[in-house]
């Protein structure tokens, strides 16, 4: 017998999560949809929101595994509108071909051994296509003006230029060099001069530092940092970048060669833990003197993402901050049978800084930021004010838990500073990332909006808009339906 929820309860409705983690296909919405709004969008807030994610997870089994579809939420004088479209990438397309049946295999859904091997064995050798390309991860400008887009995921082909007006694909990225690798970051880091940094790496390879210049096919060669544990590399799925130094966080959290082959299992999806060999972190300069390349010992960590990573005012430290786990049992809890049945207590993340020296031979320490972890208790899907990056900052923003929860229900901001935070939280909801929009005319870091699409506890979404500095709802943008669990956005202003 279903147990109806109260207003009180902190887990999130029966309804919000069916439509999260639903195996329909999410509405494709070319034109334009005005939506309804509550409360009051500020009138300076002029261009558009758009966040990559699943659209479905019909056939899959983790969180990480959807087909990615891109959403769009544009503002103009407080009035919002909404498009979205399906990324059309050689995945998701062969899904749609072979009637709902992988071609490729996902992060945590794989074909069987027999089906999967001859298609990664041609990748491997350069003959075919070996990893998916469901570019479902992250999105960001790839232009000055923002009227082209990068959908993109942690495979090399997963790279696909979209067009900011109407979404449609526009081409998969093909580079013109030969720097070798099928794996990425999911989290390209932009530059101030609209360069990107990112790291490259492949089995019994190396991970190698490329930069890549604004609206160029090819990528330079910055660095190349031998595997610690060869042939296996480190999952990297985001790193920190700075004024003047790239880092590469190689943690111990190893590919399972036998589960990447899907020849074999792993205990974490494909990962091996271990937290024996602690973490190395790889300092390289951006200036590309590979003389002055360091490697720093650090404590074992497991993190998905940082929230940002500066050099200190007397040069001789970075402080990289970002949510630290003990250990990644939170990949197995994002399977999502799991997840439907809020079978996991949230894991904890506390906000995390290490200190990394930058002469001497020390070792890089951690420390909590925050004085009561117990406010928050789980922080993931961090952001900034985009203007700090890489600089000293004072505010970060995250997905956080009101306890008891299985999956984070929340959202806070964090006081780097002062060690305090706050929090949002509405009954039976469930947020995702949460964007920190500064004000065209702001006067401290914390001016602005903070933007998140929020599942409703009647599985409908709504576009949350909260005041970045008091963390007080300004208002709401109402959609006539659920869009399914997703991950990160950026905001491209009005030309």
């Amino acid at each position: 017998m279903a147990v109806e929820q109260k207003a009180t309860d902190t887990a999130p409705s029966r309804a919000a999560i069916d439509a999260a983690l639903t195996t329909e296909f999410s509405p494709e919405q070319v034109e334009r949809l005005p939506l309804k709004v509550t409360g009051s969008i500020p009138a300076w807030l002029h261009g558009d929101y758009i966040r990559n994610g699943p659209g479905t997870f019909k056939g899959m089994k983790h969180l990480f595994d959807g087909y990615g579809m891109l959403v769009k939420f544009s503002f103009k004088d407080g009035n919002v509108t909404t498009q979205q479209r399906f990324v059309q990438s050689n995945a998701y397309l062969k899904f749609i071909e072979r009637g709902g049946k992988l071609k490729y295999n996902e992060f945590g859904t794989a074909r069987p051994a027999l089906e999967s091997l001859p298609v990664i064995a041609a990748g491997l050798l350069g003959i075919g296509q070996g990893f998916t390309d469901n570019a479902t991860v992250n999105v960001f400008p790839s232009n000055a003006d923002g009227s082209e887009l990068l959908a993109v995921t942690e495979s090399v082909r997963g790279t696909y230029r979209m067009d900011t007006k109407t979404l449609a694909t526009k081409s998969q990225e093909k580079f013109t060099d030969n720097i070798k690798g099928d794996l990425n970051t999911a989290h390209p880091k932009l530059l101030p001069n609209g360069d990107t940094i990112n790291i490259v790496v492949g089995f019994g390879d190396s991970y190698k530092v490329v930069r890549q210049r604004r609206e160029e096919h090819s990528r330079e060669e910055i660095a190349k940092i031998p595997l610690s544990q060869y042939p296996a590399p480190s999952w990297i799925h985001d790193f920190p970048v700075t004024k003047n130094y790239v880092i590469v966080p190689e943690t111990p959290i190893y590919f399972n060669m036998l589960a990447a082959l899907t020849i074999g299992s792993a205990p974490y999806v494909q990962f091996d833990w271990k937290p024996e060999t602690g973490s190395l972190l790889h300092l390289v300069p951006l200036d590309g003197d590979k003389s002055k390349i360091r490697h720093i010992k650090a404590p074992a960590y497991f993190a998905f993402h940082y929230f940002n990573a500066y050099e200190t005012d007397d040069g001789k430290s970075i402080h990289m901050d970002f949510s630290n786990f003990e250990q990644p049992e939170m990949l197995n809890a994002m399977y999502l049978d799991n997840m439907r049945a809020s079978k996991y207590s949230v894991c904890p993340s506390p906000v995390t800084r290490l200190t990394v020296p930058l002469s001497g031979d020390g070792e890089a320490t951690m420390s909590k930021l925050m004085k009561n972890d117990a406010e928050y208790t789980f922080s993931e899907l961090p952001r900034i004010n985009p203007h700090y990056k890489g600089q000293q900052y004072r505010y970060g923003y995250s997905v956080s838990s009101k306890l008891p929860a299985s999956f984070g229900n929340a959202l806070s901001k964090f006081d780097m500073q002062e060690g305090t935070s706050k929090q949002w939280f509405e009954a039976g909801c469930i947020p995702v990332e949460p964007l920190m929009v500064p004000s065209p005319d702001a006067k401290s870091e914390d001016d602005g909006v903070v933007l998140s699409i929020v599942m409703g506890a009647d599985g409908k979404s709504f576009l949350l808009c909260l005041n970045a500095k008091t963390f007080e709802e300004l208002g709401r943008a109402h959609l006539p339906y659920g869009i399914p669990y997703g991950f990160h956005a950026s905001f491209v202003p009005a030309q």
